[in-house]
């Protein structure tokens, strides 16, 4: 039972259903919900959460000796899980979720190669290069409500949910880094972090926080959404993100980000709970 709890927390089991429930969303936000519920939107949703796990199981991989700093605890750096298991854990799992898209259609199978190859190139390189691999994330995170519209025939209503998942993840995973700063600067991962240190960090994620404050406005005021997207993602988002950017200014360490970009984790989903109500309330 041991080894199976630790391949699964290897894979991430909440970051997976969070891209479960995200591709879903996606195609709701494309055609409504009463025809978002089709096999091709199921197939595209597992294949997400598949390919996402095997990038967070190759992360590991590839991360191993700085997480031994950063999370001792994860399922490599504590012994429970050889570094070659998790890599052949991860090809397995990328492997089948690239196969699913040939199930729904051509963009759908575009869309994974690309996601597989950027998951790849992140765990590989991305991650330690400044901004780029905050970016990629931050990219397809978004690109996941796309995939969810994909499945159903029409991204159209997707484009604004991925704006918004793109600008929240990219400035949550900058947060991130700031966590993982001691491991970082231990490997010489080239993070904002460790190249230019934490107030720059700090002030780069802030950049991201006030630019989704500025963007989350703008489909109510072009008639997209109704007013109860702007009531909730005003209480529920910008004033959040505001807290979160006077408590990071403030305290920018390890202790602190951690608790940060955790709550950024779920309040991304208040967002989304906007854009719901706000398209068919």
């Amino acid at each position: 039972m041991q080894p199976t709890l630790a391949y699964l927390e290897l894979s991430r089991p909440i970051n997976g259903v969070i891209a479960f429930i995200s591709v879903f969303l996606g195609a709701i936000f494309a055609v409504g919900i009463g025809t978002a519920f089709v096999p091709k939107t199921c197939i595209v949703a597992v294949a997400a959460l598949l390919i996402l796990s095997a990038g967070n199981a190759l992360n590991d991989y590839c991360d191993s000796e700085m997480d031994r700093i950063n999370k001792p605890k994860r399922p490599i750096p504590s012994g429970r899980i050889r570094r070659s298991e998790a890599l052949i854990f991860s090809i397995i799992l990328l492997s089948l979720g690239t196969s699913l898209g040939c199930l729904v259609n051509r963009y759908a199978v575009v869309i994974a190669m690309a996601v597989s190859g950027s998951l790849v190139l992140y765990a590989l390189w991305l991650k330690r290069t400044p901004l780029a691999g905050n970016l990629v994330v931050g990219c397809l995170t978004g690109l996941i409500f796309i995939s969810g519209g994909v499945a159903v025939g029409s991204i159209r209503g997707t484009f604004v949910p991925a704006t918004f998942a793109f600008l929240f993840t990219t400035a949550r995973e900058i947060v991130k880094d700031l966590e993982d700063t001691e491991g970082d600067s231990e490997y010489n991962a080239q993070t904002i972090a460790v190249l230019w240190g934490q107030r720059v960090a700090v002030l780069t994620a802030l950049v991201f926080m006030f630019a989704l404050i500025l963007f989350s406005p703008i489909p109510y005021l072009l008639d997209w959404y109704s007013w109860h997207y702007l009531l909730i993602v005003f209480i529920g988002v910008d004033l959040a993100l505001i807290c979160f950017s006077i408590r990071l200014w403030r305290d920018p360490s390890k202790e602190n980000s951690a608790k940060i970009q955790r709550w950024m984790k779920w309040d991304i989903f208040v967002g989304l709970g906007a854009i719901y109500l706000g398209s068919f309330a």
